[in-house]
């Protein structure tokens, strides 16, 4: 009965934002600094935190959630892996992929487990609960209302299935689907072609909402250090990272319902899962530096790379995911 609530509240929030871009109000123009040396707290202070586009590193992007999965020319996303090995003729379809081989052997059962947390540490709501997307230290409130629920659901252990979530709703644990396997595949392919004929708009129309213009992320700030966390556009990151982009231009500072556009480390008492008691201050920082510097949780597989033999399960050794690349890029093209 859950699932199938959950699937028609799924399908009823597609139909309401397909309504919603066709005759929703368009955003207004955004502060376009990406051909100045402006980075993203100076741009937060000189335009009182709203969007602005900015040029950044694809090798300081993460993938969204706990598994400091970078971008870049260097990259082990899957997604990157899969979409060379497309083009190099390794494989045609889903099947055989490193996106394959990544979500069958990374499949944590609990939230622990995907947010590296120790189990024996660990609040009874992330033993219980299943891996989420959106969850990290610094996630809204409405986050923490659902582990609650969850949690809840799973501690009846009435025999059902204790989730409100499809089973591709949280991209980066297994298993999936062949079928959605095959369809983030032929997403990334036909975005490549598309990128390869008329080259990646640097300009994106200004009547396009925000999540539709540019790709989005969220700024992880550590001092005066500064990473960023892609909020949307995972696929144009990784199709640009096969295509040897060094950066992009992104939009920084975009409100959404995760959580916060700007996450500070010294702020962290303040992120809710520590204020609700879910995770300790240490944890926390140990997630948010982990990200941050690009590494894995614990009991993280190593990831496959076009060209070799698919990992065995559950090797735990796995290669930084991103080197520092240089500005410029030989593909730009408006």
């Amino acid at each position: 009965m859950s699932t199938m609530v959950a699937t028609t509240l799924q399908r009823c929030r597609r139909l309401y934002r397909r309504i919603w871009r066709r005759v929703g109000p368009r955003q207004y123009p955004v502060p376009d600094l990406s051909r100045e040396a402006v980075g993203p707290l100076e741009a937060f202070y000189a335009h009182r935190g709203t969007p602005c586009l900015i040029h950044c590193r694809l090798a300081d992007c993460r993938w969204f959630g706990p598994t400091g999965i970078a971008y870049g020319r260097d990259s082990l996303h899957p997604y990157v892996q899969s979409l060379r090995q497309y083009l190099d003729g390794e494989c045609r379809s889903y099947r055989g992929s490193c996106l394959e081989a990544y979500w069958q052997h990374w499949q944590p059962a609990t939230l622990a487990a995907s947010l590296g947390v120790p189990l024996e540490s660990a609040h009874p709501w992330l033993r219980l609960a299943p891996p989420l997307s959106d969850f990290m230290p610094w996630s809204d409130v409405r986050q923490l209302h659902l582990l609650r629920t969850l949690a809840e659901l799973a501690s009846q252990d009435n025999g059902e299935e204790p989730s409100l979530i499809s089973e591709t709703t949280v991209r980066q644990v297994g298993p999936k689907p062949d079928w959605f396997g095959e369809r983030r595949l032929n997403q990334l392919v036909a975005l490549h072609r598309a990128i390869l004929q008329e080259g990646y708009r640097q300009r994106a129309s200004q009547r396009l909402e925000y999540f539709h213009q540019h790709i989005v992320i969220d700024t992880l700030a550590r001092g005066d250090e500064v990473r960023f966390v892609v909020a949307n556009g995972q696929h144009r990151a990784s199709v640009l990272s096969v295509l040897g982009y060094a950066s992009v231009p992104a939009l920084v500072h975009v409100s959404h319902r995760r959580g916060p556009s700007l996450v500070r480390r010294e702020d962290c008492l303040s992120w809710p899962a520590v204020r609700q008691g879910i995770l300790t201050a240490d944890q926390a920082l140990e997630i948010f530096d982990r990200v941050f510097e690009g590494r894995p949780p614990p009991g993280f597989p190593r990831l496959a790379r076009a060209g070799e033999a698919t990992p065995a399960p559950r090797e735990l050794e796995m290669t930084p995911c991103a080197q520092v690349m240089p500005e410029g890029s030989p593909t730009d093209r408006h």
